[in-house]
């Protein structure tokens, strides 16, 4: 190798060898800075990827309220105690430190001895047994007033769109669409029922969770229990929806109707609180409400009315 022919041009081109010399510097810092980045970081790709991943495995679920309103939650959170939301603006749910049962097997299948469920002794009466029978219901009540035949004694507060959260603030013509209206509390402070019957649940489905809307029920429940004492207070499976309803994907669905009636079984003490299930004697062989029952898929058709009424009267106590 000519040093000499080198140098002689490197003292013509100064400029072009230290251009050369500051590149290949250059060049090979980069070079060891990167190889120092990806021994000392391996996995940020990888976990990068696992965070996006845990975003799309969690989506929120959503359910609609009784005006159709969206209701979202994360379904990794459960919330520390229940909230519901009323119309007059007011939460006065409290955590009554009930703890229920997370089984919520479909309560629809009809039990072995109608005598004896849930540890009741029901007894078949006739129509004297309702003159002091007070039913609490929604549309579906309203409807059984209407059309059916229970006895003209009883006595029916219901109103379309009642749910449980606004029982206790509510007015109701008395009898429903036909008499003077009166508000609840005064009509359990006016006279003593010796039975009383509750259907609500079908308007709340879309609101809070299944635990805080049975915490809610049973503080209903003692409040009434207060106000009448002697009375026995019947708690009314929510009778289930059709396939075809069921089939619209909404809030509205039997397998949210039977978590929550899992749970309104379990308030049951059989003292003077007894459940009964509706359910047994309207849903087909997949827990659906018989479609030859209703046209709208939730409501009963009057002539199917007679189903409910003939379980009432063979589901009784007599103390």
């Amino acid at each position: 190798m000519n040093f000499s022919s080198i140098f002689s041009k490197f003292k013509a081109y100064p400029l072009l060898f230290a251009v050369i010399i500051a590149s290949a510097i250059l060049a090979a810092v980069f070079l060891i800075q990167k190889n120092s980045n990806t021994d000392s970081n391996p996995s940020s790709e990888i976990s990068t990827s696992a965070e996006n991943q845990s975003q799309l495995l969690q989506p929120a679920t959503f359910a609609t309220d009784s005006n159709g309103n969206k209701i979202v939650s994360d379904t990794n959170t459960v919330p520390s105690e229940p909230k519901q939301s009323l119309q007059n603006g007011t939460d006065t749910t409290e955590n009554s430190g009930i703890v229920f049962s997370t089984d919520t097997t479909d309560s629809t299948e009809p039990a072995t001895d109608s005598e004896s469920v849930s540890g009741a002794a029901f007894t078949t009466v006739d129509d004297d047994y309702f003159s002091d029978a007070l039913f609490i219901g929604n549309s579906r009540t309203v409807g059984l007033s209407l059309y059916g035949s229970m006895p003209k004694e009883a006595t029916f507060y219901a109103t379309v769109g009642m749910n449980i959260y606004d029982l206790m603030s509510s007015s109701a013509q008395i009898p429903p669409e036909e008499g003077p209206e009166q508000s609840f509390k005064s009509l359990l402070s006016s006279k003593q029922f010796g039975k009383i019957y509750i259907m609500l649940g079908i308007n709340d489905l879309g609101t809070g969770t299944s635990e805080s809307f049975a915490e809610y029920y049973k503080g209903i429940i003692e409040q009434i229990h207060s106000a009448q004492p002697n009375a026995i207070i019947y708690v009314q499976s929510i009778i289930n929806i059709s396939a075809e309803r069921d089939a619209q994907g909404d809030a509205i669905s039997n397998s949210n109707i039977n978590e929550k009636n899992a749970l309104l079984k379990q308030l049951a003490n059989n003292d003077y609180i007894y459940y009964l299930n509706i359910n047994e004697v309207l849903v087909d062989s997949n827990g659906f409400l018989n479609s030859d029952y209703t046209s709208d898929g939730i409501h009963l058709g009057g002539g199917s009315l007679s189903l409910w009424e003939d379980y009432l009267y063979s589901h009784a106590i007599v103390k």
